[in-house]
């Protein structure tokens, strides 16, 4: 499998932190897992454009305060250091219209909460075995 080297986590949720970490420990050691609690943070981090920063693979919570996830993609396409990256929308509930929306705006998978860490590990086993690379494929649910 295909793994990225980093990835980013946008989430303000420690927990699914801490359950991103151990799924991705269990996939892929060798993979950076940065983690952003809010999404000001986040989009402060890579309008810095510091060398060697943009992660290969983005992983955001659709449902945040302050910016939805909706407002942090759509300022995260307007980088173009970041405008070819590939963008796992997380949430736990997907409306139709969302994930339409969130497609249109350019998310190229969409991953349902998991209720546990094997269903994780399991989704990103998946996730990493995809072209993830591919941002042309937008719109996967996994």
């Amino acid at each position: 499998m295909d793994f990225p080297e980093k990835v980013l986590l946008i989430d303000d949720d420690d927990e699914e932190h801490f359950i991103f970490k151990a799924a991705l420990n269990e996939c892929c050691k060798s993979t950076i897992l940065i983690y952003e609690k809010s999404a000001q943070s986040a989009l402060a981090r890579m309008a810095n454009g510091e060398p060697g920063a943009v992660p290969d693979l983005i992983i955001l919570d659709w449902r945040m305060p302050l910016l939805s996830g909706k407002e942090v993609l759509t300022r995260i396409r307007k980088l173009p250091d970041y405008s070819r990256v590939p963008i796992v929308i997380f949430s736990g509930v997907f409306d139709p219209a969302h994930l339409e929306e969130a497609k249109d705006l350019g998310a190229t998978f969409f991953l349902q909460k998991p209720f546990d860490l094997k269903e994780l590990y399991r989704k990103m086993e998946l996730l990493f075995s995809l072209d993830w690379r591919n941002t042309a494929s937008s719109g996967r649910q996994l």
